[in-house]
């Protein structure tokens, strides 16, 4: 029970406030109990008194016979009893009995009276009865049973009503305190009032709304940081696929020169022809210059700030310029070049890399395609968007690599030639350049056959 009492601020608000009443109560009673038989004595003393010398007054004009009367009516009125001496006797008016009571108060009030008949002289007593003032307190401790009871069932319910009106906004801001210990705060406390719990609980509404802003902020913030670090294990994996795929492009072609070069040297078989092997070893050797050039170009991009390097340049401009650097190998394979940019686009971009991006993309077009096949290359509208769109027909790529295109030296065809295959860099120096950028891009397969979305 103690615990719960302990526990439970609106048992403990009840009990204070009923023995708060009961305390007053019975205290203004006590005092009450005490002092109105006194001070009722004092009042009534002070109006015997009074109206005593009024008495007075009156009897002097008065004779003896019509005296009597008039004191007589005198102690009827004012609750009290005469006594009338004179040499020649005694008349009393009432009769104050005290026996068998202790500490009983009695004023006497004493006057000289000449009647108008006569000089002699009467000494006129006038004694207050006590029984009114005992009364008082007769009755009130009589009474005092009842009164307990009309005080304790009023300092009950005025108790429960006062901790319930207390207690419950109290109980309201703490039910929500324990909700924001675990962060919820989808919550209103509804409390209107201009005194302390108002104030505490408009504090609360703003802290919730401020800490419910703070955790999104802090959500966002989360997502981003785990987004960055997916990012970078991301990057982190594709750097060591990168350079594991490295070392074993490298590995194959070195063993080959490697081969050459000696087996020139030792003049085994018909490796002493000089003049038949020396072109396939400066052809390795460029194949090599080419696959670590790229590698250096791609290094170089990944670690590049665009922010300084960017300029406003025409879209159909650079397109129209690669077309024209590729014409002669499209020519060879008598493949034409369709060209749809109606409408020009200025973007800003660093051109030298955008060229390169575009040169790979439309180099692999032409040589992806057959003899006498077309490219198609357009501005097409998508959504909000633009989408420069480079189709190239007579071709097509399984489904099943679509998604690897743009992986380091990854080749769609099974056999992973690099005579048909290239080096497996092109797109993914694309992909690099684009990144940077911040531009979308895709490959799909199309009905005429493969196309090439760079969304601008």
């Amino acid at each position: 029970m103690r615990k719960r009492i302990r526990n439970s601020l609106s048992i403990k608000v009840f009990l204070w406030v009923f023995s708060a009443l009961i305390l007053c109560s019975m205290l203004i009673y006590g005092i009450v109990l005490t002092v109105l038989p006194r001070q009722y004595r004092v009042t009534s003393n002070k109006q015997l008194y009074s109206n005593m010398e009024i008495l007075v007054s009156k009897l002097q004009n008065m004779r003896y016979e019509e005296a009597a009367q008039e004191i007589y009516n005198f102690c009827i009125q004012n609750n009290s009893a005469a006594i009338l001496r004179s040499e020649g006797g005694t008349l009393n008016f009432g009769e104050i009995n005290t026996a068998g009571e202790q500490n009983v108060s009695i004023s006497s009030f004493a006057a000289l009276i000449t009647f108008s008949e006569s000089t002699t002289k009467y000494t006129l007593v006038v004694s207050s009865l006590p029984q009114t003032a005992d009364l008082i307190s007769v009755l009130m401790l009589r009474f005092l049973p009842a009164v307990l009871a009309i005080i304790f069932l009023l300092s009950f319910f005025s108790a429960f009503i006062c901790s319930r009106v207390i207690v419950r906004p109290i109980a309201r801001i703490s039910q929500i305190s324990k909700r924001m210990t675990s962060l919820d705060t989808i919550w209103t406390c509804d409390i209107k009032s201009n005194d302390e719990i108002g104030v505490l609980a408009t504090s609360l509404n703003t802290m919730a709304d401020r800490l419910q802003e703070t955790i999104k902020e802090l959500t966002n913030a989360n997502g981003r940081l785990k987004d960055d670090v997916e990012k970078f294990k991301t990057l982190e994996t594709q750097r060591r696929n990168f350079f594991a795929a490295v070392s074993h492009e490298l590995k194959t072609p070195l063993t080959i020169l490697k081969g050459q070069i000696e087996n020139m040297l030792l003049g085994y078989g018909d490796y002493q022809n000089h003049d038949k092997y020396l072109p396939e070893t400066l052809k390795s050797t460029e194949d090599i210059e080419h696959l670590v050039r790229e590698i250096i170009t791609i290094s170089k991009m990944e670690s590049m700030d665009l922010q300084g390097t960017l300029q406003e340049v025409s879209l159909k401009s650079l397109t129209q310029g690669t077309v024209q650097a590729v014409l002669p190998l499209a020519r060879d394979k008598d493949i034409r070049i369709h060209q749809n940019i109606g409408t020009d686009i200025v973007i800003s971009v660093n051109a030298n890399l955008f060229k390169k991006a575009l040169s790979n993309i439309i180099g692999n077009a032409v040589r992806h395609s057959l003899c006498g096949e077309h490219i198609f290359i357009s501005l097409q509208p998508c959504g909000n968007a633009v989408a420069l769109v480079i189709e190239n027909t007579g071709a097509s790529i399984p489904e099943d690599d679509l998604p690897h295109l743009f992986t380091p030296f990854y080749r769609a065809d099974k056999s992973r030639s690099k005579a048909t295959g290239g080096s497996g860099l092109g797109l993914y120096i694309v992909k690099t350049i684009l990144d940077l950028h911040g531009m979308a891009y895709g490959i799909r397969n199309t009905e005429q056959g493969v196309a090439f979305f760079l969304y601008i």
